[in-house]
């Protein structure tokens, strides 16, 4: 660990910048493992600085997209994301609202990055959407960083536990994502839903 803190000190200014350009590259293109991006940030800068560079990232990232979203609307979201995921997002912005999206950014397994366009389809004002944005998508940024902050304290079986346990997530998500995030979502509409709607 120290070994690997004096060679990004030796980079300077540079090495928060990786972090940085490296989660902001994330929330713009979902295949990047931001969870791996935001364990060495803890691991190499410790829990508050390794919390802060991520999220400055995501920030740039996601308000790239809803403003993109917002300037050229459906014509360039489906040049970028293609027919298939524009039914997905219609979806989104169909049952959206505040509490919706907000849970979205909350809760595990739920389509955060899509969520972050269809937001910007939708009058949200761009305040609300940071707001929302970094209020529910900081407590799973939090854990990330507080893993590889405290790396150099953990067991090696308790690696062992945590790594199989991503392997069999990682697995159950391939198999039945989609089913899964539709449930999330099904789940996520009926907390969101106000008593006076049916």
């Amino acid at each position: 660990q120290e070994q690997i803190r004096a060679w990004v000190e030796q980079l300077g200014a540079w090495g928060p910048l990786a972090i940085v350009a490296l989660e902001t590259a994330q929330a713009l293109l979902a295949p990047i493992p931001g969870q791996a991006i935001e364990a060495a940030s803890g691991y190499l800068y410790g829990p508050w600085l390794g919390l802060l560079f991520p999220m400055i990232g995501m920030v740039i990232g996601s308000l790239t997209i809803f403003l993109l979203a917002r300037r050229f609307g459906r014509p360039l979201v489906i040049r970028l994301i293609g027919r298939p995921s524009m039914d997905r997002l219609d979806d989104l912005v169909r049952r959206g609202g505040a509490p919706f999206f907000f849970l979205i950014w909350l809760l595990p397994f739920a389509p955060d990055d899509l969520a972050c366009v269809a937001a910007g389809l939708t009058p949200m004002p761009t305040r609300q959407f940071l707001f929302l944005m970094i209020l529910g998508r900081m407590p799973g940024v939090a854990v990330s960083v507080w893993v590889g902050a405290n790396a150099a304290q953990i067991q090696p079986v308790w690696w062992a536990i945590l790594l199989a346990g991503i392997a069999v997530a990682a697995l159950v998500f391939w198999r039945k994502g989609e089913q899964i995030q539709e449930a999330v979502l099904g789940f996520i509409e009926r907390l969101s839903r106000r008593p006076d709607r049916p």
